[in-house]
This record gives C-alpha cells, structure tokens and sequence, in this order.
C-alpha cells in the first residue's frame, strides 16, 4: 500500500476512535469492515501480519489496562475495549506501509516475548512517569547496543512514535482513554513505547510469512 494511503486510513481511523468511542460495538463494526477494505485494496497481502498484530497488541493491551497503567472510558466485556485489538492489528499494518517501506525487518517470535516483557514492565513502573521514561530510554540503548533495534530503524520507528503519540493524544483528549499517571495527559514515555512497539511488532508480524 502506498504511504500516502496508509497515512489516510490511519488518520481515518483515529476519528473513527475519537468520535465513536462511547459506543463499543458500533466501533467494533466499524473497525472491523474498514480493516476488510483496507486489506483488500492491498491485495490481503498483509491479512496475516493483521492477525498476529491484532493478537499480540490486544493481549498486551489487556495486561496493561489489568495492571492499572491505562484505562478506557467505555470497556465492558473486557479489560480493554473489543475494538481495541482491531485497532492495534490495523495500527501497525498501516503504519508498516506508512513510514518502513523498503526497510527490512527479520522474522522473531522472542520479540512477542520481549513485547510482553515490556508490557509487564510498564505495569509494574507506570505509577512513576519518569521512572519510566528512564526504563524505556535505557532498554531502547540496549537493544541498538545488542544489535536488535539497526540505524535503519531510527527512521521509521521516530516516524511510529510521532504519528501514534499524535493518535493517541487526539483520542485522550477526546475522552476514549486516560493513562493512569501523566502529567501532561499524555505520558513523556509514551513516544519511546511508540518507538519499540512498532520495532518489535514489525518482527512479531514476520513470523508468519
């Protein structure tokens, strides 16, 4: 998919989050009929980094919220809302198009381990916003110092960071979701959580080629 396209379908779907949130199911619906669309008019080449994506994003997504560090305004069949793994499946097919395009990524199934980890970790550190912005900025020198994260991942995973920070914000001031501890409504963590997730993902959704 074209990276103008997948930047459109990604600010479309932050709308659709920002707007609908009050209503799980209709979002749900939503989400899932633009996920179809959006994975046909790619040719359903990405339908199986989706799936892995959306079941990884949604269980980590799941822990957190369970942990305490975030919660969402309207979730009432789970921890997090249904449409949430839809909506981490999409986030990262989209965002994998939008700015790592032509930027190689290897296969790992420990990097579904290592997102867990990472989730675990912000469970157990979030009630601390610069506690845990330290945590992250030193486990992110240590997977470029072991040669997980490469120079050419800076780029796409900056881009990551801003556009989802961006997205996340929009949707936190719309009322969809409040971290439990952040000062400025967003946490100063949560580019560098954008950064690594959307690496370690790119990996994840590799394992099933």
């Amino acid at each position: 998919m074209r990276p103008s396209l997948a930047i459109a379908f990604f600010v479309a779907g932050t709308l659709l989050m920002a707007t609908l949130w009050q209503n799980e199911l209709l979002l749900l619906g939503l989400m899932s009929a633009a996920t179809a669309l959006l994975l046909y008019v790619d040719g359903w080449r990405k339908a199986r980094h989706f799936a892995i994506a959306m079941l990884i994003g949604g269980l980590c997504e799941n822990i957190a919220v369970m942990m305490g560090a975030w919660h969402y305004a309207n979730a009432n069949y789970l921890f997090a809302p249904l449409w949430l793994p839809v909506g981490w499946g999409m986030a990262m097919v989209l965002l994998d198009d939008a700015v790592a395009a032509g930027v190689p990524a290897k296969p790992s199934r420990k990097s579904a381990i290592v997102a867990l980890l990472g989730t675990v970790g912000a469970g157990m550190m979030f009630y601390n916003e610069f506690l845990l912005l330290t945590a992250f900025a030193g486990a992110t020198a240590l997977l470029f110092l072991v040669g997980y994260h490469r120079k050419q991942d800076i780029l796409p995973g900056v881009l990551a960071a801003v556009l989802g920070t961006a997205m996340e914000t929009a949707c936190i001031m719309a009322g969809g979701w409040q971290y439990s501890v952040a000062m400025l409504g967003t946490p100063v963590w949560l580019p560098l959580c954008w950064f690594n997730a959307f690496l370690i993902m790119r990996r994840v959704m590799r394992c099933g080629d």
